[in-house]
């Protein structure tokens, strides 16, 4: 696959704020290389390399919407809107950009600020309604996290290592012969992570993982949604745990998962 043929993730600026910045973040580099992959669209070519898979994926940058290839638009597959909340016409900004997202079909929306957002202010309120209404995530760099939370950059690379990428090469061998359909058709790996580090940890009640759980998740042909429907239990069995518990609990859930799904010879 030739470097124009890469899946890319397109981060375009509606304010003062470097594109060029946002990729040097993502990839926690200061020194990276750019080439022009098209008119005035510059490009940098990121190997993702997480424990489950690798990807070659293209960051890009444009000043300009109007000069993108129909080529290059169906290969954007997460779009990543820098904006300046300070500014008085954020939404009409933003507007600008929903053309190329209808075109691209990209799965990844993410509105991006330097600052962290005030959700009291009145006019952030129009930018919280224009991410749900378009399907965006609304990310600040300067958000603190809470609990197990995941913000700022850490949030934005972990929506791109989560996302199904075209040219993904899995790390492990798949051994459930269902497991391969379901995957190519959703990331598992980040639905497991992102319900458990969602979990509501009120209660302080000790308890211990059903492990016929996962037992029962892969049993015969795997239906998806009463996967899931398992790993809803698994949340309740780990918010009633003791803070010291849970995390080890919730890691102990996903690695567990993972090897019903790839088979017990994993290295996790």
């Amino acid at each position: 696959m030739s470097i124009s043929e890469l899946p890319c993730v397109f981060i375009y600026s509606c304010c003062n704020d470097d594109p060029l910045q946002t990729i040097k973040l993502i990839r926690n580099e200061e020194n990276i290389e750019v080439c022009n992959l098209e008119n005035t669209t510059l490009s940098n070519q990121w190997t993702i390399n997480c424990k489950y898979y690798t990807a070659d994926v293209n960051l890009c940058t444009s000043k300009s919407l109007n000069e993108l290839s129909d080529q290059f638009i169906h290969n954007i597959n997460a779009i990543i809107i820098l904006f300046d909340p300070k500014k008085s016409n954020i939404i009409e900004n933003i507007d600008e950009c929903l053309p190329l997202v209808q075109k691209s079909q990209a799965e990844i929306l993410i509105l991006l600020s330097e600052k962290h957002i005030d959700c009291e202010s009145a006019k952030n309120l129009n930018v919280f309604e224009w991410c749900r209404k378009n399907y965006f995530e609304l990310i600040g760099l300067e958000d603190i996290a809470e609990e197990m939370d995941t913000t700022g950059i850490e949030r934005v690379r972990q929506a791109l290592y989560a996302h199904h990428w075209p040219n993904l090469q899995a790390k492990c061998e798949i051994t459930h012969p269902s497991t391969k359909a379901i995957i190519e058709d959703s990331v598992v790996n980040c639905q497991l992570s992102g319900e458990l580090s969602d979990l509501n940890m009120d209660i302080e009640q000790e308890t211990d993982l059903d492990s016929d759980l996962f037992s029962e998740m892969f049993e015969g042909d795997i239906n998806f949604f009463k996967t899931i429907d398992k790993v809803r239990k698994l949340k309740e069995q780990i918010s009633a745990m003791p803070d010291e518990e849970r995390k080890d609990a919730a890691e102990k859930a996903l690695t567990e998962c993972w090897k019903a799904f790839f088979g017990d010879d994993v290295d996790l």
